[in-house]
């Protein structure tokens, strides 16, 4: 991974672009729950790739919403700023992306460190870009979010189709002109289909 100071985010809820700054800057930002699932890293602004994907961002967690409805990837400071902000408790399920393990947030390492000596950095979490992201409360919580973001890949999906339809039979007419033009050429050749 380059370790570049020319880090771009684009932050998927509204596009907009934030950098160049240091790689780490990133990471404080999404240890500090300032980086969605969604969003996305660039050191060239050509090429993107999502945030969790990046093995650096430390973005590990699933939160385990409802049966089949999971958020995240995240990290485990965002999910200590989560249960800090209300929107999920100790007993809320988690999923390691590295492990495949399930359990709780009461039981994971990080929040029982937490309770025991809360850092200077974890009681200023919040930073001047805390407001880029809606968080999860301020639209409803989690299962609004996810369900939202179900209907948008639902309606992405319907236009996909749409356009598919369209290239169908876009298809089909420009076979019909091939032939057309196939015959033409036969005809002018001295050649007929039999």
């Amino acid at each position: 991974m380059e370790h570049s100071e020319n880090w771009f985010l684009r932050k998927y809820h509204n596009g907009e672009v934030f950098g160049p700054v240091p790689f780490e800057k990133i990471r404080e930002w999404a240890h500090s729950a300032q980086v969605n699932p969604q969003d996305m890293l660039s050191i060239d602004q050509v090429i993107w790739t999502k945030a969790p994907m990046i093995p650096e961002m430390a973005m590990d967690w699933l939160i385990v919403v409802g049966e089949n409805l999971l958020y995240g990837p995240t990290t485990a400071e965002a999910l200590l700023e989560f249960e800090r902000l209300g929107e999920i408790n100790p007993a809320t399920p988690l999923i390691n992306c590295n492990t495949g393990q399930s359990g709780i947030l009461g039981e994971t390492p990080f929040y029982q460190a937490s309770l025991v000596n809360p850092s200077q950095e974890e009681r200023t979490a919040a930073s001047s870009l805390l407001g880029l992201i809606p968080r999860p409360g301020e639209s409803g919580g989690f299962r609004v979010n996810l369900q939202q973001r179900i209907r948008e890949l639902e309606n992405a999906l319907l236009e996909k189709r749409r356009k598919l339809m369209l290239a169908e039979e876009t298809i089909v007419r420009l076979e019909g002109r091939i032939r057309e033009l196939e015959d033409r050429i036969r005809d002018y050749s001295g050649f007929r289909r039999a």
